[in-house]
């Protein structure tokens, strides 16, 4: 690590700092020409053994069964890699096979009639398909294309892209923990917000979701900055925004609509987009030609289309909504705010805003949606394009709850006379508000719009010899509400602001190389680029609490770049001492922010000062997984990260730009004993260093940088033990058992946080630590099915240094920081079950979520300064149904909070309710 200040400009360093550079850069570049070497002297001989081994016959003897079973005996048998969704064999039975057959033979023979195709994929690997289709992939139940670059492997359950899963088994057997949303889930619990498609999973919520047009993603604690990056088809946008009081808010947009999957790994990973991972990852993948054609088809169209209730069209800029904030304040009788000797008592005080209670009926369509994709392919080229919009009015808040109630009472003050004069006697009105929030139930919510528009355009091309290029370009571009959380909770209250707006350009170069008998060489390279518009137009403060009259805009507008370039390469060896799988490669990052060409760069009442910056980040990794016998395998992964940043701004009232060089290494090593098959013991210690973000290193709002004290990278040291049971045929014939439990202890060096000592900047403190238990359960018959999970923290704790104080611990964050703003709560849980109908045309169901609170957060809990909201513990009963009308069209129906909870949501920074119940349906037709 390192550190510099200079005067009026940029010096140039030599020494160790750029040793380190070169250190990286040599090890991506042997890492490629490996590659090619390895490729070149090797490929000869795979081939030869690979085909072999393909074109060998095998006496099979496998009786009809279920077909999971039966495809688990050919995978025992074979040592074939198998991928399919669960799904998709569920309630179907197999053919029996029996005699001498190639494995490729035999897995056809398995699956005659069931309705399920083969798509080989290698010498010795192969996906289940639906019905004819030629997929370039897994599917899931929807026939939605499961995420491209992975692949399941077979009877070890080990999986080829090293710390990436794929699948709803894939979290059952591995070291560690992960969640997999598939597109269908992902559009069933879609909600009115952009982040409702996470909820429900264990261990992971959304920051201040309803308050922005973004996703910010907490995984056991850990959020923003980086902490937990947000990858869609490998690329990255995080900007981070200004929050008043309340801290900031990291974002990243993304439009559900066109997402395909997403996977959630827990704790560091071992990918090649693992860097600064010390919560996690979030990767998704958007939608491809084989979730929009039909079966064999060279073309398909798929339209979807979707209306939904309990919104309304946001009223005009400066209407009021809700109480204002008077809770326990005292007023002399006679004015709203200013004291006055006019003796009546103001009624609007008591019954709140005149605006925003004419909620609609509860199946009264008010906000409509729609998109519509188009794909076309044949053996060596596919395109696809695609168009979403999706316009939400302002929702309304639930009914049922703690819903708050303003009071007024009288009172007295008594002031005894100086020098013989009479006492003075004040008669007071004092207000009262019950309850946590300012709206009132069943209100509208300021500022919860959004007008969303989504582009999308990708291209495939395949050659001989395992190469495929793609090229990738989509646009987001959002008008969303928006209120700084101040705003609502110290000033006068909720008020309809201005929209907000932004705009995130992707564009995307990629270069596969995977020779379909050569297990040595699956190499994937990726050149991107994202181009994030931010402009935030928030209003800070009102003159009356109902005039309506705009004062001190806090608008700021910003332009980020991020320029990108990652390599990865897999191995599958087989050796006399088992199975090796060997991953290595690298990445480079180069980002910028700045205030919009033609603006000035400066603090006034009209725009607040936009960072000035840039940041570079370098980074090599090696991950290796290695299954010496069928019931042991060991994970092991190192990855050395350098990082460099620069201040284009002075600190205010010095001439000094900040620079921040860091660098260092992390870990990983864990270990899978499977006893019986199915039933797996793990550990699995991982670590992750993140250096300061562009936001972190750079001068502007909410904090000033201190160019004379250096930062150290955050150091996150992350243990899980647990246990996996994934077993068939338990109870009923073709059924499925999936459990899990864990328990994590992620104990953070040097984590970086604003605080207060010595001065209001981002700093190192000591640690922070986040320990507790996560546990699911999942049961699936086919005609049925249920998931359970739920986690609970035993210790969150903060140690940083304190004026007086010295190093002080605190259970719930840090003097004037950022963490208490993502502490979650300590106890949370969701039950999913449904049931599958009439040839499992029809699926319906449900969802019961629990989230607790995290206890009452005080200044002394806390250290002070940063306004944190303590939300009520709230249970939401979710309902869902889907029914395939026939092989072209679909229908979806969902009431979310069906029984119309007034609640406000895990980890929210405003005073702002969510959404009350709110009916859904969306068609989907493929033609």
């Amino acid at each position: 690590m390192g550190h510099k200040n200079f005067e009026g400009g940029v010096a140039k360093t030599a020494g160790r700092q750029q040793s380190r550079l070169r250190v990286v850069s040599l090890l991506m570049a042997s890492t490629v020409l490996g590659f090619v070497f390895t490729g070149t002297t090797t490929f000869a001989q795979a081939q030869q053994n690979a085909a072999l081994v393909a074109d060998h016959a095998v006496k099979f003897s496998i009786p009809a069964q279920p077909l999971s079973s039966a495809i688990n005996a050919f995978i025992r048998q074979t040592g074939w890699q198998i991928s399919y969704s669960s799904a998709l064999v569920n309630g179907k039975t197999s053919t029996a096979v029996a005699g001498s057959y190639t494995p490729s033979q035999a897995l056809q023979q398995l699956v005659a009639g069931t309705g399920v195709s083969i798509r080989l994929s290698g010498a010795n690997s192969a996906a289940l398909i639906v019905g004819d289709s030629a997929a370039t992939g897994p599917v899931d139940a929807s026939g939605s294309i499961l995420l491209d670059p992975i692949t399941i492997v077979g009877k070890t359950g080990r999986i080829a892209t090293l710390g990436v899963l794929a699948d709803e088994d894939a979290n059952y057997r591995n070291a560690g923990s992960s969640a997999f949303l598939s597109e269908q889930k992902v559009q069933r619990f879609r909600g009115s917000s952009v982040g409702d498609f996470i909820k429900g999973t264990p261990g992971v919520l959304t920051g201040d979701n309803r308050n922005s047009g973004a996703v910010d993603v907490n995984v056991r604690g850990m959020q923003g900055f980086g902490r937990v990056p947000v990858v869609v088809d490998g690329t990255t946008q995080q900007n981070t925004v200004y929050r008043g009081y309340s801290g900031v808010a990291s974002r990243n947009y993304v439009d559900p609509d066109m997402i395909g999957g997403v996977v959630i790994e827990k704790g560091p990973s071992a990918s090649v987009y693992g860097v600064g991972a010390t919560g996690g990852l979030v990767r998704m993948e958007t939608i491809n030609a084989d979730d929009i054609i039909k079966g064999d088809k060279n073309w398909g169209i798929r339209v979807r289309g979707g209306l939904m209730s309990n919104t309304t069209t946001p009223p005009a800029v400066g209407t009021p909504g809700g109480y204002p904030p008077l809770a326990k304040s005292r007023f002399i009788t006679g004015c709203n705010y200013t004291p006055c000797a006019v003796d009546t008592i103001p009624d609007d005080l008591l019954s709140g805003s005149p605006y925003g209670l004419d909620r609609p009926a509860f199946l009264t369509p008010t906000t409509g949606n729609g998109s519509v994709a188009i794909a076309g392919r044949n053996d060596m080229f596919e395109v696809v394009g695609a168009y979403a919009r999706r316009k939400n009015g302002n929702y309304f808040a639930g009914t049922r709850g703690r819903t708050p109630v303003l009071k007024k009472s009288y009172d007295t003050i008594i002031r005894p006379g100086r020098s013989g004069t009479p006492d003075r006697i004040t008669d007071y009105t004092v207000f009262s508000l019950n309850g946590l929030n300012r709206y009132r139930g069943g209100e509208e919510v300021l500022n919860t719009s959004q007008d969303n528009t989504s582009y999308m355009l990708k291209s495939k091309l395949e050659l001989d010899g395992g190469h495929t290029f793609d090229m990738s370009y989509m646009r987001y571009h959002s008008m969303f509400g928006e209120m700084m959380p101040s705003v609502i909770i110290r000033f006068d209250g909720a008020t309809q602001a201005p929209l907000s707006e932004v705009s995130v350009n992707t564009y995307r170069v990629g270069y596969k190389w995977n020779p379909e008998e050569n297990d040595l060489i699956d190499l994937k390279a990726n050149l991107w680029m994202t181009d994030t518009d931010t402009k935030i137009v928030t209003p800070y403060a009102f003159s009356f609490p109902f005039g309506g009259t705009l004062e001190l805009p806090q608008a700021y507008w910003d332009i980020a770049k991020r320029y990108g370039f990652d390599v990865v390469n897999t191995s599958e060896i087989d050796t006399d001492w088992g199975e090796v799988g060997v991953s290595v490669g690298g990445s480079f990052v180069y980002e910028t922010i700045e205030p919009p060409s033609g603006h000035v760069n400066i603090d006034s009442n009209g725009l607040l000062a936009s960072r000035d910056g840039w940041r570079k980040e370098a980074s090599a990794f090696t991950a290796v997984d290695w299954q010496p016998t069928d019931w042991l395998k060991f994970d092991g992964a190192i990855r050395y990260t350098w990082t460099q940043s620069y201040d284009n701004n002075t600190n205010y009232g010095s001439t000094l730009h900040n620079e921040e060089k860091n660098s260092g290494w992390a870990p990983m090593i864990g270990a899978t004993i499977e006893p019986w098959d199915g039933i797996q013991f793990y550990t699995k210690y991982s670590e992750a260093i993140r250096s300061p973000s562009l936001f972190e290193s750079t001068t502007g709002f909410s904090f000033n940088t201190n160019p004379l004290v250096g930062v150290r990278p955050e150091h996150s040291r992350n243990t899980e033990i647990g246990i996996n049971v994934l077993q068939e045929d338990v109870l009923l014939g073709g059924d499925k058992v999936r459990f899990k439990a864990s328990y994590f202890n992620n104990n953070v060096k040097d984590y970086l946080s604003r605080t207060n000592y010595p001065d209001v900047s981002v700093k190192n403190i000591d640690s922070a630590l986040f320990r507790g238990y996560e546990a699911s359960i999942g049961y699936d018959v086919g005609w049925g099915y249920f998931d359970i999970g739920g986690t609970v923290y035993d210790k969150t704790e903060f140690c940083a240094e304190e004026l007086n104080l010295g190093v002080n611990c605190r259970s719930s964050g840090i003097q004037n920081g950022y963490a208490q703003l993502h502490l979650p709560p300590r106890k949370s849980a969701s039950l999913t079950a449904g049931v599958r109908l009439m040839e499992e045309a029809l699926e319906a169901g449900g969802r019961v979520t629990f989230v607790g609170d995290r206890g009452t957060m005080t200044s002394n809990d806390t250290g002070g300064y940063t306004t944190v909201v303590n939300w009520s513990k709230y249970t939401l009963l979710d309902l869902f149904a889907s029914y395939k009308v026939n092989d072209s069209v679909n229908i979806d129906v969902a009431v979310d909070n069906v029984t119309d909870v007034y609640y406000m949501d895990a980890l929210t920074l405003g005073l702002m309710p969510s959404p009350g119940r709110t009916f859904r349906v969306n068609m989907t037709a493929k033609f």
